[in-house]
């Protein structure tokens, strides 16, 4: 699969899975401490570089997150830089490490809008903890944002995905829809390690990332 320059996959408005991983897999976000710290770096940086964060996962060698770039790829690249550079910094000085955490480029493919799949991405990360043997049912795992879109969880650090709220007119009636999901197809899609949500640039449906092909490599999608 070719790599195509961030500068070609992020635009104003469009909507990423991101993540890292930590140099050597050393578990940088093991702790409640760091992981604190992490999430208040999001929450710093967010509104200053236009992004909305939409969902997230915390593990102990990488997070995941996605979010909504509104101001297109300086401002996400800007983003990206600042909250991993200041991590790294405050994750030195407890450790005594020296140099950067992460160990390779940030992978952020693009997600299709506005549907099934921006919630199939939210879902996949509520389940990481649970594929990954940590806790039996993504509620045990209080570093995402299940909390917030299961059970109504006051986190600040969330903006309501668009097809979260699509799930139903009032909060309850989406919290239990979107419960539901873990049961029907959709859900049991991301049981299991998705490389097509991880190590492709575009996640949606297939006529869309035929489009997003052709637009990036300059051949008319018609």
């Amino acid at each position: 699969m070719p790599r195509f320059p961030r500068s070609r996959l992020v635009g104003s408005g469009t909507t990423h899975h991101c993540f890292w991983r930590s140099h050597n897999h050393s578990p940088v976000l093991d702790s409640d401490e760091a992981r604190r710290k992490f999430l208040e770096l999001l929450g710093k940086y967010k509104d200053r570089y236009g992004i909305h964060i939409r969902s997230y996962c915390l593990m102990s060698t990488h997070p995941h997150v996605v979010c909504r770039s509104m101001h297109g790829q300086p401002s996400f690249s800007s983003f990206w830089k600042v909250v991993n550079q200041c991590f790294a910094r405050w994750s030195n000085r407890r450790t005594g490490g020296r140099g950067q955490v992460v160990m390779e480029r940030l992978g952020s493919p693009r997600v299709q809008d506005g549907g099934r799949h921006e919630l199939e991405v939210m879902l996949y990360g509520d389940l990481n903890p649970v594929r990954a043997g940590m806790v039996k049912r993504p509620r045990d795992w209080v570093w995402s944002s299940h909390g917030h879109y299961a059970f109504g969880s006051d986190d600040p650090l969330v903006s309501d995905s668009p097809a979260y709220l699509a799930l139903g007119r009032s909060p309850v009636e989406r919290r239990i829809a979107y419960l539901r999901l873990f049961a029907l197809r959709i859900g049991r899609r991301v049981r299991h390690h998705r490389p097509d949500m991880v190590r492709r640039p575009f996640f949606g449906f297939a006529s869309w990332i035929a489009c997003a092909f052709a637009e990036l490599e300059g051949v008319p999608s018609g």
